[in-house]
């Protein structure tokens, strides 16, 4: 069984698709398909932070940053 999609139009500014183009191809695959990734790991973020004891970092090194959906 295959599931419905949703068609959605989205308006970028140039500037950030061309980075979304070098990223894309970067990884060998398409500026949708990494559209679709970073908006599921954007939901992923989005629950963890309904538990006020989940946090998502960003480690570089020793240094580390948490990431806060604003």
């Amino acid at each position: 069984m295959t599931s419905a999609a949703k068609r959605y139009n989205l308006v970028l500014p140039e500037e950030l698709y061309s980075e979304l183009q070098t990223v894309a191809e970067r990884h060998h695959t398409t500026v949708v398909e990494l559209i679709r990734r970073f908006v599921k790991l954007g939901l992923l973020v989005e629950k963890a932070e309904e538990s006020p004891d989940t946090a998502f970092l960003i480690r570089k090194g020793d240094e580390e940053q948490r990431l806060l959906l604003l």
